[in-house]
This record gives C-alpha cells, structure tokens and sequence, in this order.
C-alpha cells in the first residue's frame, strides 16, 4: 500500500506535487493549531468548572451555615432559663383557664426576641403538649398530613435533637427544621413542647446568591431526583442523573445549548445546580475559534492558488520540453513539430539550458538523418542499376541464340515474332523507370513465354493465368520472368519428359499472389533449405530468387515469399498485400 501510494504520488507532475506538499503542511499545520485550540478550550472549560465548583460550594456552604444558625437558635431557645421557666409553667398550668392562655401569650415575645436577629426564619411555631400552637412571624405553612406525619417521626425518634425535613416538591418549597424542648433545669427532660422553623427555600437562596461572582442564568434545587426550586418563571434544564456529589456537563435543552454545574449538600442532602447559558461562556472562544478555521481554510485556498499558478510558471517550460520529447517519439522523428513546440527565446535557467541543447541535438539529428537518408537513397538506386545491368546480358544471350537458331533454320514467321517479343522486353529492360505494374509484368512474362515456345516447342508446356485488377499493383520489373525462367532451367533443360509451366497473377481485394509452377524431379531438402535461406549463388548470368527478393523489399515492408518442392514438381509463391507498400514507392508504367 504505501509503495503504491508512493509510486502514485512520484507520477504526479509537478506542479500537483508542489500543491500537494503545501495542502499537507497546512492541513497539518491547521490540525495542530485546531487541536491546540481545543486543548485550551478544555483547560478552560476545566477552569471554569473548578471556579463554578468553587463558587458553589461556597454558596452551599453559607446555605448551610444559615441552616446551622437555625440549629443553634433553636438550641438557644431549648435551653434558655427564662424560656424553661414560662414553659414549665405553661405545662402545669389547666389548659382550660385563662391563666394558660395568658402563659401561652407570654412565651411569644421571648420567642420573638430570639429570632428578631435572624432575617432568613420565614415563620416559627411552638406547639405544646396539648397540640395548642403559637406562631411567630408569617402564618405557617401547611407542610398536610403526609410532611408533618413525617416530622413528628423524626422530633420522637430524635429527642432533643435537630431535625431537617426538606421540601419533596416545588408546591412546597420550604425547609422545615424542628426541635424537641426538654425540662433541662432539674435534668428531668420532660417535654415542654416543640418548636419548628420553616425557612423559604426561595427566600434562602435569594439571599446567598448575591455572593456568586459569576452570576448564573438559572439556579435549581433538587430533593434527589425531584426539583423543588428554580429561580426562572420556567423549569429549562433537567438534573444530570449522575450519580456524583459534584461535577459538570454541558447539555443542550430546548435546542440551546447549558453548562451544568452541581453539588450536593452534606447538611440537607439537597442538590444545587447552576446554569450558565453556553454562549455567553463560550460564545467569544467559539467565534474566535471559527474565525481561526475559516482563516486557515481562506489561507489556505489562497496560498493553493498562488502555489498552483508559481507551479505552472515554474514547471511550464519542463511540461513543454517532455511534449516536445514525446512528440519526436509518439511522431517517429517528428522533428519540425517537436522543435516547433519549443520556445523561441528560452530563460537562461537551468530548464531554458536544457531547452536550447534539445533544440540543437534535433537540428543536428535531423540533418544526420537528411544527409544519411540521401545517401542511402543513392546507394540503393545504384544497387538497383546494378541488379537490373545483371538481367539484360542475361536476356540477350538466350534470345539471341534462339533467334540465330530460328533463322538458320528458315523459319521467318516465328523468327519475326521472336524479334518483336524480344523488342518488348529490351524496352522494357531499357527503360530508366525502376518499376512497373503488375498487368505490365505479367505481359512482359507473356512476351518470354513467346520466346521460349518458339525455342523449346514440344518440351514445355506453358499456361498463364491472370485474374484481378493489376493495373493497381507496383511490381520491380522483370519479376515474373527470373522464376519462369528458374522453372525452365530445372524442369526442362534438366528432365527428359514434357514439362509443364503453369504462371498465375491473382488480384483480390488487399492481396496479389503470384505463382509459377513447374513440374519435374523434386528438389533434395538439404539444397531446398539452402535455397530458402539464399545461400547458393545464382549460375551463370542468372539473378536468383534473393535478387528478386531484395527488389521486393525495396518496395513492400513486408510480403510472402515461399519455395516448396515436392513430387507434383517445384512452386514459387509470392504474397504481396497492398497495405504493405512503402509510402514513396508510387505505380508506375512500363
């Protein structure tokens, strides 16, 4: 994976692979500053949290020591002498006179005296044994059956000590805190009583919340599970059901978005909860952080641009030099429209160096190939001269012989035939053009197979057979003559039987064929394979099938050329296909 991720990355061209590298080191660059970012958004929000907790605990705690003060006032007033006095004298005295109701009247100011310094009691009852009650400050509330079942449960089960009821609901928010008064001056601790405070939850934490130097948006109080106060007109955020003395969360409600601090009380067990709205705490982080990763992202677009255009500039004249380069190769020498590609006036850089030495090694190239290509273009038209000097000594000493011989023998008619077979041929062995067409050829061969008729007679057989359009074909001159007259040589002057001679030139769609075929004595493999491979050298004046072939691939890339023998006689077979013909090699006549 990673050798194909590299491989991948290495075939890039270069102006990608600048803007590559970039978009990772800002990407990473950016990742860094991000998480920074959010790091010391997480430093700060535990900040805040520890000074919430702070703050909180604080508030709890002046909460608490007001309830303590209420545990101490009640105690002040379970022990106060004076209050001992009127109370035991309340307990004896007949419920039923006047004198009880006068004893009665006479504990309320030394209750009021008591709590006249205490601005968070919201009201105090006294009840006596005889269920009589005598209420100091607001009228008390009714805490119903239920709530006050409860306390006096906890006033028996705790004689004398100091009882806490909390609210367990928000339709009674109020902290009941009660006492059992017991005779303390003789150590009796005969009941006198008892005395319950009920304290304004709302009230209370009213009064304590001035102390928070970060004001909170909203403050809950919860029994457990259960809210029994908050300071908006509406409940909006719900307990974190964390099972924790303290922590923090932050949770989105209604669709806004909370932090939630809490702490709970060790005094009453009661829940507090602070909540700040998340935006004005981290509104100005969040804004700062957005416009930090909007402004990497905008620099880093720009920077992109500005890398990707001083890319092209730089890499501009190296994609223009490998065009250039492909273009020789994709063209197969192409040099004009190579060199065109390349810039006039290339810099003096190292890249526009390189430039002006490509250009010169082309130019120079170029006339290496033109000088090579002319010289090669001579060569071949000499060899060719040659090739074609070699075949008309060759025609002439046969024809001559048989027309010397036709002559001596009276014979004008077929002597005058032969003349003008041989005035054929000598044209057209005469003739400064190098090649001719196929239906040219095959009359040419026409006119040897006339002369040699004349001069073998009953021994040779000759047919030819001709199909196609072979106007259209290109053909070295004198191509079908060298095979028929191989065919002679081998299968009439070396055999005692008739030999038959059968020529074909078949024309069809894209391919010529041409085939000479002699019947007589088979050629010996080990001389066929020789033959093949051109190795034995043609007797006499005689071109061979090597010159044929070497003419023939000085006009065709590529083309058939087989030679088989076996006991029906020996076949020349010539396969040329019209798509094969090089380029400069046009039809010409004979």
């Amino acid at each position: 994976m990673v050798h194909r991720a590299k491989k991948y990355f290495l075939d890039l061209p270069l102006a990608q692979k600048f803007v590559g590298i970039f978009a990772v080191l800002t990407l990473l660059s950016g990742a860094l500053m991000i998480g920074a970012l959010h790091l010391g958004l997480s430093v700060f929000e535990e900040k805040f949290y520890e000074k919430s907790l702070q703050e909180l605990d604080f508030f709890v705690q002046k909460v608490d020591d007001d309830i303590q003060g209420i545990d101490t006032l009640t105690r002040s007033i379970a022990v106060d002498s004076t209050i001992q006095q009127q109370l035991n004298a309340l307990c004896a005295a007949d419920p039923e006179t006047a004198n009880y109701y006068y004893l009665l009247t006479g504990v309320r100011p030394l209750l009021l005296e008591k709590i006249y310094q205490d601005r968070q009691i919201n009201s105090l009852q006294y009840t006596d044994l005889n269920g009589h009650t005598l209420t100091i400050g607001q009228d008390m509330p009714d805490p119903g059956a239920g709530r006050q079942t409860a306390l006096e449960m906890a006033l028996n089960a705790t004689p004398g000590g100091f009882v806490i009821q909390t609210s367990d609901s928000a339709d009674f928010p109020y902290i009941l805190c009660g006492r059992r008064i017991l005779r303390s001056q003789d150590m009796s601790l005969k009941k006198l009583g008892t005395i319950v405070v009920a304290l304004d939850v709302g009230k209370l934490l009213d009064n304590e919340i001035h102390s928070l130097s970060s004001q909170p948006s909203e403050l809950y109080l919860y029994n457990g599970t259960q809210l029994i106060y908050h300071s908006g007109e509406e409940a909006a955020a719900a307990l974190p059901q964390e099972e924790s003395a303290h922590g923090y969360q932050i949770s989105t409600i209604g669709g806004k978005k909370y932090y939630i601090c809490w702490l709970t009380s060790s005094v009453t067990g009661l829940r507090l909860c602070s909540v700040f709205d998340y935006h004005e705490i981290y509104g100005q982080i969040n804004t700062a952080r957005n416009a930090l990763i909007f402004g990497e992202c905008a620099i880093l677009l720009l920077f992109a641009w500005v890398l990707l255009h001083m890319a092209r500039l730089v890499t501009k004249p190296i994609h223009t030099l490998s065009e250039a380069m492909q273009t020789v190769d994709q063209q197969e020498g192409n040099f004009a429209a190579a060199r065109a590609l390349l810039p006039a006036d290339p810099a003096a850089d190292e890249i526009g160096t390189l430039t002006k030495e490509f250009d010169s090694m082309l130019g120079k190239i170029d006339t290496l190939i033109h000088e090579n290509y002319e010289k090669q273009i001579l060569l071949q038209e000499t060899r060719y001269k040659m090739l074609q000097a070699q075949i008309n000594p060759h025609f002439l000493y046969n024809t001559l012989g048989t027309l010397n011989w036709l002559v001596k023998a009276g014979d004008r008619e077929n002597a005058c035939k032969m003349i003008v077979s041989l005035g054929d041929i000598l044209r057209a062995a005469l003739s400064p053009r190098q090649n001719s067409t196929a239906a040219a050829d095959v009359q040419l061969a026409s006119s040897y197979i006339a002369i040699q008729q004349l001069r073998y007679k009953s021994r040779a057989e000759f047919t030819l057979t001709v199909s196609g359009e072979l106007e259209q074909w290109t053909l070295p001159h004198f191509t079908l003559q060298p095979l028929i007259e191989n065919a002679i040589h081998y299968g009439v002057e070396d055999s005692d039987t008739v030999c038959k001679i059968h020529i074909a030139a078949q024309a069809a769609d894209d391919v010529l064929t041409l085939i000479v075929h002699n019947t007589g004595t088979p050629v010996e493999p080990k001389r066929l394979n020789e033959i093949r491979a051109f190795t034995i050298k043609p007797q006499g004046h005689g071109i061979g099938l090597k010159n044929i072939y070497e003419r023939l691939s000085m006009l065709y890339q590529d083309f058939g050329f087989d030679f088989d023998s076996d006991a029906t006689g020996t076949t020349v077979r010539i396969l040329l296909r019209q798509s094969d013909l090089k380029a400069q090699n046009l039809p010409s006549d004979a």
